[in-house]
């Protein structure tokens, strides 16, 4: 059975060649690797031009917008040719293990669409296994922050991915919750959690050294899609009760990022969760005198600074 790996990159020539080594040493050998770049200018192609010797790995890039990684996954999912797939980003990596272990459980589980498994973090040089708890409803963690594993965790049957039409590229950020919220919702219960399973992928913690402003510019917009289209997935699945769950990804927001927004974006983002039923009218309404509260410190009205926004 072929298992597809799919590599968005960009800028990322320091640690791609590691991500392709740790598929290369595999001990399962049925697989294809497929690289597909986001417009990088170092020396991406370069290398590829090296790893395409092995017949296995493909190299694409994107020619079309949008630009980001949900589209060249996208871009990979939609060449891919095995019956398998694992997106894998060009900062972390598989080990020898991973291929073998996960193939065997999903041909012993036929009718589930997607497996998941535990993964290891590293960062600066400490590696940590990062464990995935038992829960009744994973849905409901993912749509509480809880987001218990990462894009690589995911085995995929790639008909299934495909049908459900892969990531959505308009998202700046939050790919991985919505998809994985779309696809638990979809999937139902033929889907399995292997949290006890020992870890067969590694996390590398990089230092962000983006700008906070771009960083919270692209949360803002991911947060205006994630509010507006995931109580309609939660309504059309008839679990609307847990659309105020919702309103803990806009608790993270508030922590740091809205601060690096203009007032107009951070109200209509407060008003798109008020108006897709997260915030109930008087969460709304008080976010927003405590936010107006926060504008008057930063200009000295008031005496004392309100350090944080929060919704109970």
């Amino acid at each position: 059975m072929l298992v597809s790996i799919i590599i968005p990159t960009f800028n990322r020539v320091h640690l791609l060649g590691q991500a392709i080594d740790s598929v290369l040493k595999q001990t399962y050998q049925e697989w294809e690797c497929l690289v597909v770049d986001d417009g990088s200018t170092d020396h991406t192609e370069e290398l590829m031009g090296f790893y395409v010797k092995d017949a296995r790995i493909r190299f694409l890039k994107r020619e079309t917008l949008p630009k980001g990684a949900s589209h060249c996954r996208n871009i990979g999912l939609k060449d891919a040719r095995g019956e398998f797939c694992i997106f894998l980003d060009s900062d972390d990596m598989l080990l020898s293990h991973c291929l073998k272990d996960r193939i065997k459980l999903a041909v012993e589980n036929k009718t589930d669409k997607f497996l998941v498994f535990p993964m290891f973090t590293q960062h600066k040089g400490e590696r940590k296994v990062l464990e995935i708890p038992e829960a009744k409803n994973y849905i409901s963690e993912f749509l509480q922050y809880r987001i218990h594993w990462q894009t690589m965790c995911t085995f995929w049957r790639t008909d299934f991915v495909r049908s459900i039409g892969g990531f959505d590229a308009a998202y700046p950020r939050l790919n991985d919750p919505e998809i994985h919220i779309r696809a638990m919702l979809i999937a139902g219960n033929r889907f399995k959690v292997f949290n006890k399973h020992k870890p067969d992928t590694l996390y590398r913690i990089v230092e962000d050294l983006r700008d906070r402003k771009d960083f919270a510019l692209k949360y803002n917009e991911a947060l205006l899609h994630f509010a507006a289209d995931i109580p309609k997935f939660l309504y059309e699945y008839h679990q609307e009760e847990k659309i105020p769950f919702i309103k803990e990804y806009l608790n993270d927001y508030l922590d740091i990022s809205f601060r690096f927004i203009k007032r107009r974006k951070n109200l209509e983002l407060f008003k798109v969760f008020y108006r897709n039923k997260i915030l109930s009218l008087p969460e709304y309404l008080k976010l927003c005198s405590d936010y107006y509260k926060y504008l008057a410190s930063q200009k000295g009205i008031l005496g004392k600074e309100i350090l944080k926004l929060r919704l109970s």
